[in-house]
């Protein structure tokens, strides 16, 4: 069994224990470390219309003493979404456009700040949203102090990504979609999300006469999970979408994530309808964005939630691993039965006008569970009553847990449920489908360029 579907299975402590090696908590204990002072999230956009093909260089500046300096920041190559994990004190969020790409800040260049003249305190632990940030000045000598702007502070600073694409056409070959980081962004969570972030891709450059289907991959997953469905899909009707993230993250921090982003590319594009699929723990992730997108943003373009093989009761094995285990995952803590983070995602129901197909997996068993299983996850918690109950539609596939995302069955079903789901729509009174401009995608060189900026920061 490889070290990905180890994290993929969780089958349980004991198996945890004795099958993977020491230097995988080790390298886990490592990457928790980097994190274990930072409590709050800030999160916010990035929005400028000058000069767009040259980069952004985003700056978490704190201020110690009256002395500024920069601790974190990211590379952009468009406007959109960004984050920062931070501890608790006072910050300023500042932006400019690199237009000589000598990574510091230089008169003449377009600038904004967040938190000026009054900086952001952070004194809690939590989500700090709505730090948005307009790159709409000019820098002029004497009106802002380039020194604390400079290559020098940035070779101090962390370098992080976090947040870092929506809306960019993917090359599926790049490393970063690879099993190798999925399994990373498992074991070194924090790591991978510096050096690779968070993003939702397109296969494609976005089409408004083709709905798009966002997939979700789960724990250890990675978008090649999911090209037999992408191969055997309609694609001249739908249009994928992918999210990509380090699956050992907590999952509210993944949740809004995604929602972020959704939203985002929704003001960008404004498309009126939006399909999710998601397999495994991915399934939890995207019922918490959805139920954030609809009950804090009051949205309705979200018409069809599918998903495959999800653990909605959680996981034992997390819980035992939370218990003994000698560095725990963050998303395991989510994903152990009755946590604060599955209870509050079934505090609020989908509304009817996003119908939940449920497909379950029951092949493969695993002898390291009691109950009937899918080899990695429980039919009691694929079948949670909370969730089976609102389902519009139950199907069931003797598959594995793994194996069902290449079945012939599966994909006869889903695309009936693409279907039927979007017949109802395009026949419904009320709505017009299509007809938005068509809108332009951002370049796919984005991974490769901040590899590019990243070697030159040190």
């Amino acid at each position: 069994m490889t070290r990905g579907k180890t994290g993929l299975y969780l089958l349980s402590l004991v198996w945890l224990l004795l099958i993977i090696d020491g230097c995988m908590f080790m390298r886990l204990s490592r990457d928790l470390k980097q994190v274990e002072t930072k409590e709050a999230y800030i999160r916010g956009r990035v929005s400028y219309r000058a000069d767009p093909n040259a980069p952004v260089l985003l700056l978490l500046i704190t201020v110690d003493g009256g002395k500024k300096q920069i601790v974190d920041f990211s590379v952009m190559e468009a406007p959109g979404l960004y984050a920062f994990f931070v501890p608790r004190g006072t910050y300023y969020v500042a932006g400019f456009i690199d237009l000589n790409e000598n990574m510091r800040g230089d008169y003449g260049e377009i600038y904004g700040v967040h938190g000026a003249p009054d900086p952001m305190v952070v004194e809690q632990p939590g989500m700090i949203n709505g730090v948005d940030l307009s790159l709409d000045q000019v820098m002029r000598e004497g009106e802002v102090d380039l020194s604390s702007w400079s290559h020098v502070n940035l070779e101090e600073a962390s370098a992080s990504s976090y947040i870092s694409a929506a809306g960019v056409v993917a090359d599926l070959d790049n490393r970063y979609f690879t099993p190798r980081y999925a399994e990373r962004g498992l074991w070194e969570p924090y790591t991978t999300l510096k050096e690779v972030g968070i993003g939702l891709f397109f296969l494609e450059a976005y089409d408004p006469d083709k709905i798009p289907v966002l997939f979700v991959y789960g724990a250890s997953g990675n978008v090649h999970n999911w090209r037999f469905l992408f191969d055997h899909m309609d694609r001249t009707r739908f249009q994928p979408w992918f999210f990509n993230y380090p699956s050992g993250l907590d999952l509210e921090f993944i949740g809004s994530a995604l929602e972020g982003a959704i939203k985002w590319l929704h003001e960008r594009y404004g498309y009126d309808t939006l399909f999710v699929v998601a397999h495994s723990m991915g399934g939890l992730v995207a019922r918490y964005a959805i139920l954030q997108n609809v009950y804090e943003d009051h949205q309705d373009y979200v018409r069809l939630f599918l998903t495959i093989s999800t653990p909605w009761g959680g996981h034992r094995a997390a819980a035992q691993g939370v218990k003994y285990a000698p560095a725990v995952v963050p998303s395991w803590r989510d994903m152990a039965p009755g946590s604060a983070f599955l209870t509050h995602l079934y505090s609020r129901p989908l509304p009817p006008e996003i119908p939940h197909y449920l497909f379950f997996s029951y092949s493969g068993r695993s002898g390291m569970m009691d109950e009937n299983n899918d080899g990695a996850v429980t039919l009691e918690s694929q079948l949670d009553y909370r969730v089976q109950r609102h389902a519009q539609a139950l199907d069931g596939f003797d598959e594995d847990h793994v194996q069902v995302l290449y079945s012939g069955d599966l994909v006869a079903v889903f695309n009936a449920a693409l279907k039927e789901r979007t017949d109802r729509i395009t026949q419904g009174p009320l709505r017009q489908l299509f007809g938005f401009p068509k809108g332009g995608s951002q370049d796919a060189g984005l991974l490769e360029t901040r590899d590019r900026w990243r070697k030159a920061s040190h």
